[in-house]
């Protein structure tokens, strides 16, 4: 049992490594990827060995580019969400890190990285709600940031 007020994000990282595809590849790839594994993101590194953070692809990215009539061998890097854009956040950084980080930005994936931009998991809505600490911990939060309707 972890004490309370000390789980970091590193703790919430599922313990299968991330899904990962370069930006290059058509994102009909990606798109099989999160069916074959029933996830809802796929991350984009620069390159598999390096599993350095470039982007990453959603199903909501998904459905925008098919909204927008992509052919679905439009590469990755340009359907999913790229950049500085990303939302990350540090192995070291606390759970009520991860949650404002969600809340603030309004996504429902957070992708955990190294001091070097590596990546080393992702954490879902639904990895921070199953973890009944995890739960705890985002409760005893002193204060909400206000979500935009």
């Amino acid at each position: 049992m972890v004490s309370s007020g000390s789980m970091k994000a590193i703790d919430l990282v599922r313990k299968r490594p991330p899904l990962v595809i370069t930006e290059d590849r058509p994102f009909i790839e990606a798109v099989d990827l999160m069916a074959k594994e029933n996830t809802g993101s796929v991350v984009v590194v620069e390159d598999l060995n390096s599993m350095k953070l470039r982007g990453i692809i959603t199903e909501r990215d998904v459905i925008r580019a098919l909204a927008n009539r992509l052919p679905l061998d439009t590469p990755v890097g340009k359907v999913g969400t790229m950049g500085p854009r990303v939302v990350r956040a540090r192995v070291d950084d606390s759970i009520s890190t991860v949650a404002s980080l969600m809340v603030n930005y309004r996504v429902r994936h957070v992708i955990v990285v190294d001091e070097n931009d590596v990546v080393v998991g992702v954490i879902s809505i639904r990895d921070l709600l199953g973890d009944l600490e995890a739960v705890r911990e985002v409760a005893r939060l002193d204060r909400y940031p206000k979500v935009r309707e």
